[in-house]
Parts: structure tokens; C-alpha cells; sequence
């Protein structure tokens, strides 16, 4: 009976251990040189077989990792997909203006497998391997930031022009690591970009919320409207903290801008708006937004002139309202189409909302969440 029992324990064992992660995790790294000519190279150092399962190496278990190195052809499909996903998700700014990345160098199937079992079977991961990018800067930019891709979590980064300047830092998931090499240059067109970036592709609850007002709405016009508004309200609260008139306020403004999202989607699901709510709604909520985008921007605004405030002021959130209505236009052609080809379009808005309030209130309980576990 003991013999049985043993012969459970250790299978027990085995499976509990390849199911976790592997202890040797690191996290990816970055080394980046800017020279005279003001071409960027940098390389990227990372857990290349976590990274093809799309997931931080402290999380990847050994399981999914085996699956993925010895089950024929998971690894070589991984590997083919894997450069243009890591391209898609690098990012460069030159004073907040993209650049475009070349990606000059990134690992094969064959250089990952050969490595793990260089490695040895105890050690077979992580298996470190290195992505080198490229790209040529603006002269005279003053500012860089670099975002990675998600899946590789945290990236500790060691940025340097020549030998005149070095930053190091840890770039977080989803934001941007920020290297000032000079005299930082704000562009109107940099301000408009940023804008229509924060809320496509970036802002995809800001996204969602304008989807929600869109199917809230009675028509274009008046969606149209709603968006003009909130935009208002955006940029009141942004003036205000720029100029030092308001301050900053903390991450928990996070949780109350899902709450807007939710509240948003409640109003669409109800397809009753109150006449109050048509101006008074989207110029709370873009308060609301306003001091969000002031928050996560904190940094960058601390290095903008007084020259600069109009370019801020007018380029970003012209940027906001062009985003806002490609979404808004985008779904009435949608419902246009559906409308032409005689479906009923009132029961799908009451359910994208309802949805759209489910999602909000789910986002506002995990920022909660979140903020309570950093605390």
C-alpha cells in the first residue's frame, strides 16, 4: 500500500511541476544606442519560447512550453508568426511623432531549439535570445519612447546617445519608456497623432465608450454632437492641469473612468436618453477622461512650454475628436448596412450596450482591484 501511495505522490509531483513556471525566469532586457547619425539600434533580449505562447515568462508554465518545443510543427508555426507579432507590438517615438522600425535580426525555430538543448534538459529554459531593431531619428529630437510588446512583461532598458547621455529604466506593460536626449521639440502633428492615438489604437475603453454613446444616440448627428461635447470637457480638465490650475490627480481616477464606460453602456441598453443627459452626460464624462489622460501623461507634461500649450491644447484634442468620429461613423455604417437589409437594429444596440455595461463594470472592479493589491 505504501508503494501505491509513493508511486501517487510522485506523480502527483511531476504534474504539479509541469505546470508551474520554471524558476529560472528572467525578465527581458534592452540595450539601445543612438549615434551621430541618429540611427537607433537596439536589441532586445527575451524568453523566446514563452514569448511564442504569448505569455510573461514567470507565467509560461513548463507544460505549454513543452508542448510548444516538441509537438511537430507548433514551434516553426510560433517562430514564423512570432517577428512580425513583435514588430507590431515595438513602438517608437521621436517627440511623440511614430517612427518606423525595421526589424533587423530575430531568432529562427532552429536557433531557439538548439539552445534549449545546448542548455541541457534541467536547464532547457528560459532560452534568452535577442531581437535586434533599427530605426533613424529626426535630428534635433529631443525626446525618444520606446513601448514593447506586452508579452514580455516588464523590459529593463538602457537607453544611451554616444557617450553623452545614458538612462536606465523598467518599462512596464503597455507604456512607454521615455529617454530625453536634448531639448525636447512639440509639433502640432505630434499633438494630433497622440490624440487620435489615445483612442485608436490605445484607447480601447475610450473606444468603447464612444461606441456606447454612438448606439445611446438618436442619430449621427446628434452622436456627433455628444462627441463635440465630451471633447469640450476633455479639454477643459487637461487645460486646467497643464496650467498648473488644477492638480494631477492619482491612478484612482482609473476605476471612475471604467465607471463612465459602464454607465455609458447602461444608457445605450436603455435607449431612453433624458433630454438632460444630451449635453450633461459627455461633459461630465470628459471631465472625467480629461483627468485621466493629465494623469498618465504626467511625465511629458512636465517638459511642455508655455510656446507649447496651444499645439497641446488644439493638436491633441483635435486628435481625440477625429478618433471619436471615425468610431462614431464607422458604427453608423454598420447599422446603416444592417438597416438596408431589413434587420431590426434596436435590439442589437440595447444588447451592445448591455454588454458595453457589463464590460465597464468588470474593468472598474479589476482597476479597483489592482490599485488595492499595489497599495
Amino acid at each position: 500500500m505504501s508503494l501505491v501511495r509513493s508511486l501517487f505522490l510522485a506523480v502527483f509531483l511531476l504534474l504539479t511541476a509541469s505546470l508551474s513556471a520554471h524558476p529560472e525566469w528572467k525578465e527581458a532586457y534592452c540595450i539601445g544606442v543612438i549615434d551621430d547619425e541618429y540611427v537607433f539600434d537596439f536589441k532586445v533580449k527575451f524568453d523566446a519560447p514563452s514569448y511564442y505562447v504569448g505569455k510573461h515568462p514567470k507565467e509560461a508554465t513548463i507544460k505549454e512550453l513543452d508542448a510548444l518545443m516538441y509537438e511537430p510543427g507548433r514551434l516553426a508555426a510560433a517562430a514564423a508568426q512570432a517577428p512580425n507579432d513583435f514588430l507590431r507590438g515595438t513602438r517608437v517615438y521621436a517627440d511623440g511623432v511614430a517612427v518606423p522600425l525595421e526589424l533587423v535580426g530575430f531568432p529562427t525555430a532552429a536557433e531557439v531549439q538548439t539552445l534549449s538543448k545546448q542548455q541541457g534538459e534541467a536547464d532547457r529554459y528560459p532560452v534568452i535570445m535577442t531581437a535586434r531593431l533599427r530605426t533613424r531619428i529626426p535630428r534635433e529630437t529631443g525626446i525618444i519612447e520606446v513601448v514593447y510588446p506586452e508579452a514580455l512583461g516588464s523590459v529593463i532598458t538602457n537607453l544611451r546617445r554616444g557617450m553623452d547621455s545614458q538612462v536606465l529604466m523598467t518599462v512596464a506593460p503597455g507604456e512607454k519608456g521615455l529617454f530625453k536626449i536634448g531639448e525636447a521639440h512639440f509639433t502640432l502633428s505630434g499633438f494630433l497623432r497622440e490624440g487620435f492615438d489615445h483612442v485608436v489604437p490605445d484607447g480601447w475603453d475610450h473606444g468603447l465608450f464612444m461606441l456606447a454613446m454612438m448606439l445611446a444616440a438618436a442619430s449621427i448627428g446628434e452622436a456627433l454632437k455628444r462627441s463635440l461635447i465630451f471633447t469640450m470637457g476633455h479639454a477643459i480638465t487637461l487645460t486646467l492641469v497643464v496650467t498648473g490650475l488644477l492638480p494631477p490627480v492619482s491612478n484612482w481616477i482609473e476605476p471612475i473612468i471604467a465607471a463612465t464606460i459602464a454607465l455609458g453602456g447602461y444608457l445605450a441598453y436603455r435607449q431612453k436618453p433624458a433630454q438632460t443627459a444630451f449635453f450633461l452626460v459627455p461633459l461630465a464624462f470628459g471631465l472625467i477622461h480629461g483627468l485621466g489622460f493629465a494623469a498618465a501623461a504626467a511625465d511629458k507634461l512636465q517638459d511642455i512650454g508655455t510656446a507649447d500649450l496651444a499645439k497641446l491644447l488644439l493638436g491633441f484634442n483635435v486628435g481625440v475628436e477625429a478618433a471619436q468620429a471615425a468610431i462614431i461613423l464607422a458604427t453608423a455604417g454598420v447599422l446603416w448596412v444592417l438597416a438596408q437589409a431589413r434587420l431590426e437594429t434596436t435590439t442589437l444596440r440595447r444588447v451592445l450596450g448591455l454588454l458595453i455595461a457589463i464590460a465597464g463594470t468588470a474593468i472598474m472592479a479589476f482597476r479597483i482591484w489592482s490599485l488595492t493589491k499595489g497599495a
